[in-house]
């Protein structure tokens, strides 16, 4: 049998699984929270509204990173928005320390200017796509000055190239 605990800053119709909390501050130490205030907050913010759905591990980590990806979409702009906005965005949040600003940075309705500008610069760049090429063929030259030597000599012989 599962006890269903409150989160002590949710509203009493939003009851969490504790193993479903454990998930959520699991998730949010990802962005760098550790105090439990924080993360009583932050898992308030995800379960708001959403009742019987955070009963699940799952199910509540996907809400998670849904309010985080729609967060970070909201602070970042369309020019950083597509695959991989979630892992780049905590990257980001982490290098800004955004969570030494607390829980309600995530929770207010829009970020402070400085800290969107601050987020916003430091979302790292995605490395392109691997490609397989063929390299091409490159000889190896153990004696710089005799390679020289020989192709000088070769130079001087009439109908002779100077390349191998």
């Amino acid at each position: 049998m599962t006890t269903l605990t409150t989160c002590p800053s949710v509203p009493t119709t939003v009851w969490a699984v504790p193993r479903a909390r454990a998930a959520l501050d699991t998730f949010f130490k990802g962005f760098g929270f550790t105090t439990e205030a924080d993360l009583s907050t932050l898992a308030a913010w995800v379960l708001d509204g959403f009742g019987a759905h955070g009963a699940q591990p799952q199910a509540a980590v996907a809400l998670a990173r849904a309010r985080m990806e729609t967060w970070l979409s909201g602070v970042l702009g369309l020019e950083h928005s597509g695959p991989g906005l979630l892992s780049r965005g905590r990257a980001a949040f982490v290098l800004c320390d955004g969570a030494s600003r607390g829980a309600r940075l995530l929770t207010r309705p829009a970020a402070p200017e400085d800290f969107v500008r601050a987020v916003r610069a430091a979302v790292p760049v995605p490395a392109p796509a691997q490609v397989s090429s063929v390299m091409p063929e490159q000889q190896l030259v153990l004696n710089p000055f005799g390679e020289l030597l020989r192709r000088w000599w070769r130079g001087a012989t009439a109908g002779m190239s100077t390349s191998p």
